[in-house]
């Protein structure tokens, strides 16, 4: 083969390795884990604690040491279409955000900056008048970061979005 046709070809080889190594992470989303409490139809009152308990869904064949969830009131059932692009909630979108918070999933783990979740929450204030009758939701979004549970592959993110109707 002649030098210039080999140099000809050189970009296109080069295009096709670089599209067949991983440009960024895949991202698989799903309701696996579970809002434990309160459960569907609790009724929160303002200023009085409510229960929280939350399962993750790291379970199967992946371990991570920590979990990651973000914790809020939402008007309506969130999904993964209504994630922004660093997989969580819009801060908009809360009517109320009860914070970040780190599970941890084995017990010789050192603590974290991000505290757990606590075993309750209490709303500080009655919602927007607009809201009242309507349905609300305490919504959990997890993540698990290169430890995708259906994938065995690191390059790739799983992100859990549960609700639970209040």
């Amino acid at each position: 083969m002649r030098p210039s046709k080999t140099l000809a070809i050189l970009p296109v080889l080069l295009a096709s390795y670089a599209f067949a190594s991983p440009l960024e992470k895949r991202v698989y989303i799903s309701d696996v884990g579970a809002i434990i409490s309160p459960a569907d139809g609790t009724s929160i009152t303002p200023g009085t604690p409510f229960a929280f308990e939350y399962g993750d869904g790291w379970g199967g064949a992946c371990h991570p040491g920590y979990t990651p969830i973000s914790v809020g009131l939402t008007a309506f059932s969130p999904t993964g279409s209504d994630l922004n692009s660093t997989f969580q909630i819009p801060d908009s979108d809360y009517l109320y955000y009860f914070g970040d918070f780190l599970i941890t999933n084995d017990e010789g783990l050192p603590p974290m900056p991000t505290p757990p979740p606590p075993s309750t929450f209490t709303l500080p204030e009655p919602l927007d008048p607009i809201y009242d009758g309507q349905e609300i939701y305490l919504s959990a979004v997890e993540q698990m970061f290169d430890c995708a549970s259906n994938m065995n592959n690191t390059n790739q993110k799983e992100v859990h979005v549960l609700d639970n109707q209040l």
